[in-house]
């Protein structure tokens, strides 16, 4: 046998319950590993189960019957006096070939228990052991040939026989199973999480026979007390043979894997929802899961990181996203969900002043532009006064607004602020104009045609005087009246929208409702009765250059793309180098 297979060590099956390995990953009797074989497309019943057992072909990890006289289960982790494999009652069953008595498939009286890993070697066995065949082939036969039946069915048993002659001493994939049972403890909940966190409790089970107690264990001592050399000595390992077994297991589940191209997606969905999974998804969960166990194991021997499972085999020419990324979960998740174009992050933060600037905004982009902000990834932001802009303290009056705006285009995000003029809102602007970024010492923070500060207000720069006029008339309901000149009046003084909302309230007896203000605005500026068109108006111009900047804001998907992107001038213009002094 080649000096790169693993063989199977004497008596594996006993040496993996006497290391009580069985706690994280559970062994599975007979008819819960034949649901659980069903369930990841391997369609096989109890019957053929024990007879492939029989002819040697394969086998449980270890077998119990029942004792002839009255005792307690087989606890494990194996307690002193109740050793059932000293006592008789259990015995290993994964030597090759085997010699144990194999019952029938039916007798209740003992009962077998096997590892998920033996999924791995149990296709194979299937896949030889069964046949396939297109039965139309037969029924369109133009020469009326009659089919020779007894020579198809001797050369199809002939094959039968070679396989099971090949099958019977076969150990390789046979030992992968036992190895990876082996090292469950220390590294299976390694496997059982969605890289950011894993669960680490230990299973209970009970049946007829055994009784397996989990609740005592401690995954954390089982970490501190592990010695990789010990298993190493037990199978025999060098790193060629377990660098081949890994290899051999990771080609396995990518290859039955329909999801192998979406890996770097699945690997972050929680894992219960990934045992949601069916048929071959499901099989490559369990065999990827031992696949990293050993390639763990392999670095805790050797020192030695290998590829990733699903990179195995394959000439990764560029990472993505680059391998140092992925030392940052949180990050690496990010570029990936860039690629599958996942993130939910906005593409464009858009900033106004209250919420009757944003009633109007969505009403325009919904009605207008026929959109829904979500799908071009837009939030809007409302400041509730552009006090809360521009700050009240002189000494930094500006520096929480530009700060936000530096985070954001930091990671991607464009800002864009649309202002009344009032306070100090020019005065922000100017120092956008000159504020460096604190993230990015190649640009400044934003770019000062990402800030519109309206001449007046809102109200006033995109709508007529006379349309202003109609709609709080419209509002008041026969109340108060409002004229053209009144509402001139407002614009002319120092605070036009304050002016506006002081001559409501004093006529009309409540406060305005600028909301409602604005929506009926919008609605009476949508219906195509007003002079003014509405690609004219001073909004929808600015909503153009919104919608245009978020859809040409495409996240990157690696580390490189994010540097290539701040280092251009969408985001603020470039700084200048400093002169060396």
């Amino acid at each position: 046998m080649p000096d790169n297979l693993l063989t199977i060590p004497a008596h594996a099956g006993q040496a993996i319950v006497q290391a009580s390995a069985v706690i994280a990953c559970p062994l599975l009797g007979t008819d819960r590993f034949v649901t659980f074989c069903n369930e990841r497309g391997l369609s096989i019943d109890r019957e053929r189960l024990i007879r492939l057992e029989r002819l040697g072909l394969f086998a449980p990890i270890f077998r119990v019957r029942e004792p002839q006289e009255d005792v307690p289960p087989f606890y494990i982790p194996v307690r002193n006096g109740n050793n059932w494999f000293a006592k008789g009652w259990a015995w290993d069953t994964t030597g090759v070939p085997s010699t144990s008595e194999v019952p029938e498939h039916n007798d209740r009286t003992q009962e077998g228990y096997y590892s998920i890993f033996q999924l791995d070697y149990l296709h194979i066995v299937l896949s030889e052991m069964t046949i396939r065949t297109q039965l139309d082939s037969y029924l369109d036969r133009a020469d009326n040939v009659n089919t020779d039946w007894q020579k198809d069915g001797e050369f199809w048993m002939q094959h039968a026989q070679s396989c099971l002659e090949s099958l019977r001493v076969h150990e390789f994939r046979r030992s992968i199973a036992l190895l990876c049972q082996h090292i469950s403890n220390r590294y299976f909940p390694k496997t059982q999480g969605d890289q950011r966190t894993i669960s680490v409790g230990g299973s209970s089970y009970s049946d007829y026979w055994i009784i397996v107690r989990g609740s005592d264990w401690d995954w954390n001592e089982e970490v501190r007390k592990w010695n990789p050399q010990v298993v190493e000595y037990l199978f025999g390992l060098t790193p060629e043979k377990l660098r081949h077994a890994y290899v051999t297991l990771a080609l396995e589940q990518s290859s039955c894997d329909p999801l192998d191209n979406w890996y770097q997606l699945t690997q972050f969905v929680s894992i219960q929802e990934r045992k949601r999974l069916k048929g071959d998804a499901l099989r490559a969960e369990t065999l990827r899961a031992g696949a990293h166990m050993l390639r763990l194991l392999h670095k805790d021997l050797y020192g030695e990181e290998l590829p990733h499972p699903n990179e195995v085999g394959r000439t990764v020419i560029i990472h993505m996203p680059e391998l140092e990324v992925r030392q940052d979960t949180r990050r690496y998740l990010e570029f990936v969900a860039n690629r599958y174009g996942l993130n939910p992050q906005p593409k464009l933060s858009l900033f106004v002043e209250g919420e009757s600037e944003e009633a109007a905004i969505l009403k325009i982009l919904n009605e207008y532009f026929g959109i829904q902000i979500g799908a071009y990834g837009i939030e809007i932001i409302t400041l509730h006064g552009v006090g809360t802009a521009t700050g009240t303290k002189k000494e930094d009056r500006f520096r929480a607004i530009l700060r936000l705006v530096d985070y954001l285009h930091h990671h991607q995000t464009f800002t864009f602020l649309v202002l009344d003029n009032e306070n100090f809102a020019h005065k922000l602007k100017d120092e956008a104009r000159k504020a460096k970024s604190k993230l990015s010492k190649q640009r400044y923070v934003t770019r000062p045609e990402y800030i519109r500060i309206w001449s007046d207000s809102f109200e006033f720069d995109n709508f007529s005087c006379g349309e202003i006029a109609m709609t709080l008339n419209e509002l008041a309901q026969g109340r108060a009246s409002f004229s053209s000149a009144d509402v001139m009046a407002c614009k002319s003084s120092k605070n036009p929208g304050a002016s506006l909302t002081r001559l409501y309230q004093q006529r009309a007896n409540y406060d305005l409702p600028k909301v409602e203000l604005n929506e009926i605005l919008v609605k009476h500026m949508l219906s195509g009765q007003t002079k003014r068109k509405i690609e004219n108006r001073p909004i929808v111009q600015v909503l153009e250059r919104v919608l245009r900047l978020a859809a040409r804001n495409p996240f990157p998907t690696m580390h490189e793309h994010w540097e290539l992107n701040q280092a251009s001038k969408y985001f603020g213009k470039k700084q200048k180098p400093t002169k060396p002094t």
